[in-house]
């Protein structure tokens, strides 16, 4: 097959990202021809045909200019560039199908139009919350179609709230997603049943997982019982991701904690004995600390839909210590590969038991897991027969 990805980002950022690079890189290795439409970006590892990408706008101080924020305003709402290009780019490659990730702010709805057009099947995977809510983070239930209430919620700025308000009512109001969307592929029930109580048909959801992309190297058999140095820690370093409960509970612990990923938010990482901020890694160093780590942990209690840290954890065989929200409960089993906690408490005493030694995993039986519950080949299975089925139908 033809297959266009579209994702507002085309190099290593976050968890959608990383997705987003895998489901490329997998159909490729298995003989489909794969175009990507993104934003442009000068970073290393960003692929990139000038000729089709869309100019980068930013919304934040650190990695953007006031221009680039202003046209990103714009692109909330439309942007003739990328609906430009998105017209060049079907026109010169003419793909088979076209999947979305994340195109939400920086590409915007705008580009559906001409795909739509031009007879070709849309499939788009549902990362975070931004098709059926103003916060990308969360659904809110209190707040559903009356898009108006989120303006009173204690989050952001008013002036952010109130243009995030504003997107969704463009968004529904013009029926963007609702017409031209055929299939939403969501990683997990969770999600299926978040978009169902938002109001989108069963009809149109499928459950696939994310999938394990490369498996490391062999994993040691013996049990690992906390013996190494280090809990781990990779991802979006922000106090909405929890790393604010995560460094309270290793300084009580006096644990060392390696925290890998980019400060968002204006999250600062306090000075500490017990923790070590890295910053951004690239893949190869993240398997190594992966490799190196006695676990993986999450301070997260946002309604996660998937949970890639989880996965990566069981991939390098090791266990994943986090609070039970979202998706987490459709990929560990505690006592098995790792444990879900209620509250900070309890997870403290879980990581407590952990490397104390009162309680073990099996690294082998934890990667054997993730691979025959995760393993790429029945994605890429399911993936394919999703988009033959939509082909078929037009």
């Amino acid at each position: 097959m033809k297959i266009l990805e579209v994702n507002k980002y085309a190099y290593l950022r976050r968890g959608a990202e990383r997705h987003f690079l895998d489901v490329i890189d997998l159909l490729r290795r298995n003989g489909h021809q794969v175009s990507v439409f993104s934003m442009d970006y000068k970073r290393e590892g960003f692929e990139r045909d000038a000729k089709y990408q869309v100019s980068y706008v930013g919304y934040n101080d650190n990695d953007s200019t006031l221009l680039q924020r202003l046209v990103g305003v714009g692109r909330l709402f439309w942007s003739f560039e990328a609906r430009r290009k998105m017209k060049a780019l079907l026109c010169d490659n003419a793909p088979d199908i076209v999947h979305l990730h994340n195109i939400y702010h920086q590409l915007s709805p705008s580009i559906l139009g001409p795909i739509k057009s031009a007879g070709i099947p849309i499939m788009m995977t549902v990362h975070d919350y931004n098709l059926i809510s103003p916060d990308k983070d969360a659904y809110y239930p209190e707040v559903g179609k009356r898009y108006y209430k989120f303006l009173f919620m204690r989050k952001y700025r008013f002036g952010k709230r109130l243009l995030l308000v504003l997107k969704k009512y463009w968004e529904e109001w013009m029926g963007f997603y609702e017409k031209d969307i055929d299939i939403y592929i969501v990683p997990s029930l969770y999600v299926k049943n978040v978009l169902m109580q938002a109001g989108i048909k069963e009809t149109q959801i499928i459950v696939i997982p994310h999938f394990i992309a490369k498996q490391p190297g062999e994993i040691s058999s013996l049990v690992t019982k906390g013996t190494k140095k280090y809990a781990l820690y990779g991802g979006s370093i922000s106090k909405e991701k929890g790393v604010d409960t995560l460094i309270r509970i290793f300084e009580v612990l006096r644990i060392p904690l390696i925290l890998a990923g980019e400060c968002e938010n204006n999250f600062t990482v306090p000075r500490s004995k017990y923790v070590t901020f890295l910053g951004k890694q690239t893949k190869e160093q993240m398997e190594v600390l992966m490799q190196d780590a006695s676990c993986i942990v999450s301070g997260s209690i946002l309604p996660e839909t998937f949970g890639l840290l989880a996965l990566e954890a069981g991939s390098f065989g090791k266990p994943f210590f986090g609070f039970l929200t979202g998706a987490f409960r459709e990929i560990i089993t505690d006592g098995e590969n790792g444990y879900l906690a209620s509250d900070e408490k309890m997870l403290q005493q879980y990581l407590q038991d952990f490397f104390e030694g009162k309680c073990t995993f099996s690294a082998s039986m934890i990667q054997k897991q993730a691979d025959d519950t995760f393993g790429e080949i029945a994605y890429l299975k399911h993936l394919e027969e999703v988009s033959h089925l939509l082909i078929d139908q037009k």
